[in-house]
């Protein structure tokens, strides 16, 4: 994936940080994956963070948390 589609990438996860309550979850069907905000961060399985890492900046990484 090229940089700039890592960008476009990031910012909608970004995005959704924006729109999610506390505790809200974010499915992402195509990678058969669920995120849970908390504190403003996604929080997954190491799999799933795995699978965010890979399509957004690195910049971005502070916002994901394993659990």
């Amino acid at each position: 994936m090229s940089h700039s589609q890592k960008v476009l990438t990031t910012d909608f996860f970004k995005s959704l940080i924006n729109q999610l309550n506390e505790g809200g979850t974010y499915i992402w069907p195509d990678a058969k994956e669920s995120y849970v905000m908390k504190n403003g961060k996604f929080i997954g399985s190491k799999t799933a963070i795995r699978k965010m890492k890979e399509i957004t900046t690195t910049d971005f990484h502070t916002n994901l948390i394993v659990k």
